[in-house]
């Protein structure tokens, strides 16, 4: 009942940016569950939670009975299956050579990180999107850099796509200056790490993000983040 009554003196939200913008949370660095909430607020679409270490299964439960549950909807989460279904949340992110959980609804969401066209290819098949990485060298893995090309990218993408493949984004240091290079080589969206947590302000870093990935203000903001 308090957290009824608390959700509802809190500020309309803004309205969801695309889900085409992906947020994963860092594995090697810190991250709060305020920032996510800002990032939320702003419009943030789709959050993927990537494994925690010493997190079991009730820790995760703490972290979204923290979030407002209007923002379920765009949470992912990378263990615990039975979560995203008993909590209504976004879905769930399989790694390669998981099989789909069992009874799996068709109605939610899956998907998979890959590293090459051979594993997009083994991924799957009722995957709703895939991630291919790293287009760009690792913002918050300095060691984690492409193994191709922009221009090999693009074929592998224009190869997936001419096959009937999911929606693929682009993962892995992408930046307010490269996110328009990545919609132009094909991909259908990106996601990103250590360019929002790493930076002074995530908030105004996501934006600027989205930003780039439009070409243009994408959204009318009902307030100002500095």
């Amino acid at each position: 009942m308090l957290k009824f009554i608390k959700e509802l003196f809190v500020s309309e939200p803004e309205i969801p940016a695309s889900e085409r913008l992906v947020l994963f949370t860092p594995s090697r660095t810190s991250w709060s569950v305020k920032q996510a909430n800002q990032l939320f607020d702003a419009g943030l679409a789709r959050l993927h939670v990537q494994p925690v270490r010493d997190w079991d299964r009730s820790q995760y439960e703490k972290f979204l009975k923290k979030i407002p549950s209007v923002f379920w909807p765009r949470i992912v989460l990378e263990e615990h299956p039975d979560l995203v279904l008993s909590y209504g949340l976004g879905g769930f992110q399989l790694y390669q050579g998981d099989r789909v959980p069992s009874r799996w609804p068709k109605t939610m969401p899956l998907s998979c990180k890959c590293h090459s066209y051979e594993e997009m290819q083994s991924a799957p098949k009722s995957c709703r999107y895939l991630f291919l990485s790293p287009l760009y060298p690792s913002i918050s893995k300095k060691d984690y850099v492409p193994q191709r090309t922009p221009r090999e990218f693009q074929v592998i993408v224009e190869r997936w796509r001419a096959q009937g493949g999911c929606p693929v984004y682009a993962l892995g240091g992408v930046t307010p200056k490269n996110a328009a290079q990545a919609r132009e080589l094909g991909f259908d969206g990106v996601a990103f790490i250590g360019s929002v947590w790493e930076q002074p302000n995530p908030v105004r870093s996501f934006l600027e993000i989205e930003h780039a990935w439009a070409g243009r203000s994408p959204r009318k903001l009902k307030r100002k983040y500095s």
